[in-house]
């Protein structure tokens, strides 16, 4: 038994490490476990259920997660190895693994639902900004644009009034952008 923990360990920690390693080709690796796991889907036998806003999967079908099985199960069973009941031994590295290999699914989903909004140039033109660097006369500072979901974004800037500066912390409206730098104007000159 001891060999297979081992090489259940090899296997949970080397997979992970081959896809950092060569990234691209071990996309195809990973896209078979993704296709087993959406075969799963297909079936609408939902082997998933709610908790609160988190999504629990108790079919953990990724290649993250069954290397995550895999190598707590590996580990835990290198551990208790030399106990007397080994049955209990294995059944406790197959739970740990097992409760592992959900933990790392769950996550994965939740990882997945995350939405990352981003803004064009135009639409962050609706929003109010913030000198955060000095422009000076005729020369450059910086602007900082943030949104309404508290998105920040900075660009270099400068005034719209060339022979004017505008310090730091005044607030600004962008007026639009030239290239990637923002052309600025005071709140009391709107």
């Amino acid at each position: 038994m001891e060999k297979t923990y081992t090489i259940c360990m090899i296997i949970g920690i080397g997979i992970p490490l081959i896809y950092l390693l060569l990234g691209q080709i071990t996309d195809i690796i990973y896209g078979f476990f993704d296709g087993i796991s959406g075969m799963f889907e297909g079936l609408h036998v939902d082997f998933n259920f709610e908790i609160g806003d988190m999504h629990v999967s108790l079919l953990p079908f990724s290649i993250q997660s069954i290397c995550a099985g895999l190598l707590v199960f590996g580990a835990v069973g290198k551990m208790l190895i030399h106990k007397e009941n080994q049955v209990l031994c294995i059944v406790i590295a197959v739970a740990l693994g097992y409760l592992m290999a959900i933990v790392v699914q769950t996550l994965i989903h939740k990882l997945k639902k995350i939405e990352n909004t981003t803004y064009t140039k135009e639409e962050l033109l609706l929003f109010d900004a913030k000198i955060v660097n000095t422009i000076i006369p005729g020369g450059f500072g910086s602007v900082s644009i943030t949104t309404l979901d508290g998105i920040t974004t900075s660009y270099p800037a400068k005034s719209a009034n060339t022979l004017e500066g505008i310090r730091q912390d005044t607030k600004v409206k962008v007026l639009y952008f030239e290239k990637n730098i923002a052309i600025v104007e005071k709140m009391e000159e709107l």
